[in-house]
């Protein structure tokens, strides 16, 4: 390459780099396992027509996000690479050695987290052309060979596996590491549980394990086993996210993700004869479940503290039932949480009724009118697990689904509901969001005291859910057609927002004082 001066050259690597860095961001995924993957790098030499000396450079051939990832992390300067450390080879030595030296003294346990990133990234993996020659018959010019070669990568790559392969390979890497024993402990799961969740296990091995043959009650464990425990269980699950993919704070809704493809599994493989019945059966499936899972409640979920046992019959499931029963009559779930065993009851309904035909419960609508449910598939679930009848209906869709039958409506006792013909009423998503709208019950019993009050407050978190999605969506709307927000970039007229605010600080202190009032009774409580 032949340019005027230094500068140009200069400028230009610091132009890319900065490029690169915002468009294609992989600073915090490379900081927490380095470079894996080598790069294409091929020699350049630079000839400055002012007369400086000639430099030599090994460039990335297709402009490397990885490269200036890793400049960024370590704080490099590539123009001080190019002709700082390129002209004199004892100050790219000395800068090695700075760390290496810091390393032997300190040790990695010594070493601060900032320190840890910049040593993984100190030395890259790298393919090196060192020469060409050409085909005799096509007989191409090695530039022309080498953009061939970068066009394979960028302009025609390989096909993504997409979502659902991407996840069926991290579910296997997260059991993997749920298997493994901790610093501080046992394993997470044990190697026959790995290979139940993994769906490679005999019903005769399952069996003799006192695993359980019921598919609900493999996926509640799934997600009791890789959602729930709270920090230790995420670190764990994300532990094995990051030995693939190298993110480093996978989000919740992808530790769901990973979840659901595992109890999917075995109905995928029942399914694999036919390719467009899969796409058409499991697809709306996976949304549902991929949805209803990121319950927030499923956090709370202990492995040490099993409502029903993975090898339990109907009589343990009725024990749940029973429980979430007391569970709504103390008002566990219009407060805003369902209780423990309301949870497990909503895990193992929301399978079967994702898996029926027609499906009893599905995605929430998107672009619909404003009279149409829009509901999250775990908002409706927790207005139906928070009624009796819900909690009836729960346990009779697992009963029914259990016994591969038709789910069915139950009235208020848990009857099944019949049609002016006489016929039994299929459960559809419909009739489910109808009647666990999400506002409070017109039953007799619950007009004063705490229970009507809590429906009330069931009400007032819809609310503010739905304040919560209008101001999200608006922030959505796009100043053009795929241009930035509107109101990120223009703002709103102030006077119009100014009311807002204060209509929504007298609301805030108005609960504000209740939640004094709850913690100056429970101080006297405890006092006297």
């Amino acid at each position: 390459m032949h340019v005027e001066t230094p500068a140009v050259i200069a400028q230009r690597l610091e132009a890319a780099k900065g490029r690169l860095v915002r468009d294609n961001p992989l600073a915090q995924d490379i900081a927490v396992e380095g470079v894996l993957q080598p790069l294409t790098v091929v020699p350049l030499a630079v000839a400055h027509e002012d007369g400086h000396p000639d430099c030599a450079l090994l460039i990335a051939a297709d402009g490397s996000s990885r490269i200036s990832a890793v400049h960024e992390l370590l704080d490099y300067a590539p123009s001080r690479i190019a002709y700082e450390w390129g002209a004199d080879d004892r100050k790219l030595r000395s800068e090695i050695s700075r760390w290496t030296r810091l390393l032997r003294r300190q040790g990695w346990q010594g070493l601060t987290e900032d320190e840890r990133r910049k040593v993984r990234v100190l030395s890259v993996p790298a393919r090196v052309v060192v020469g060409f020659r050409p085909n005799a018959h096509a007989d191409q010019a090695f530039h022309t060979a080498v953009r061939n070669f970068i066009g394979l990568t960028h302009i025609r790559p390989p096909r993504p596996y997409g979502p659902a392969v991407e996840n069926e390979a991290k579910a296997d890497a997260v059991l993997d590491s749920l298997a493994e024993p901790g610093r501080s402990g046992a394993a997470h799961i044990t190697e026959t549980e790995k290979r139940w969740f993994a769906a490679t296990i005999s019903q005769e091995e399952a069996g003799s394990a006192e695993l359980s043959s019921h598919r609900d009650v493999r996926a509640t464990e799934i997600v009791r086993s890789l959602l729930g425990g709270g920090v230790r269980t995420a670190r764990r699950v994300n532990g094995g996210i990051r030995s693939l993919t190298a993110k480093q704070r996978p989000k919740r809704e992808e530790r769901v993700d990973v979840a659901v493809e595992l109890i999917l599994r075995p109905v995928r493989t029942e399914l694999t004869d036919d390719v467009k019945d899969d796409a058409k059966f499991v697809r709306p499936r996976r949304a549902v479940l991929q949805r209803a899972y990121r319950l927030p409640e499923i956090e709370d979920l202990s492995a040490e503290a099993r409502l029903e046992s993975a090898g339990a019959g109907d009589c343990a499931l009725e024990e749940l039932r029973d429980a979430a029963l007391a569970e709504a009559e103390q008002g566990l779930g219009d407060s805003g949480r369902l209780g423990p065993a309301q949870t497990e009851l909503a895990v193992k309904a929301a399978y079967h009724m994702a898996m029926a035909e027609p499906m009893a419960l599905q995605r929430e609508v998107f672009g619909g009118s404003e009279d149409e449910d829009d509901r999250g598939a775990a908002t409706v679930l927790r207005a139906m697990l928070s009624r009796r009848r819900g909690i009836l209906q729960a346990y009779e869709v697992i009963r029914a689904g259990r016994r591969g039958e038709q789910l069915r409506e139950v009235d208020e006792g848990g009857k099944p509901l019949v049609t002016a013909e006489g016929r039994p009423r299929d459960l559809t998503d419909a009739l489910v969001r109808h009647t666990y709208s999400g506002g409070p019950a017109p039953l007799e019993d619950a007009r004063v005291g705490f229970k009507a009050a809590s429906m009330s407050w069931a009400c007032v978190r819809e609310s503010v859910e739905r304040l919560r999605r209008e101001v999200t969506g608006m922030a959505d709307v796009p100043a053009e057609e795929g241009g930035p927000s509107f109101v990120g970039q223009e703002g709103w007229e102030p006077a119009q927002v100014r009311e807002v605010r204060e209509t929504l600080d007298r609301v805030s202190r108005r609960v504000a004082a209740w939640a004094d009032r709850f913690e100056e009774r429970a101080e006297a409580a405890a006092e006297s």
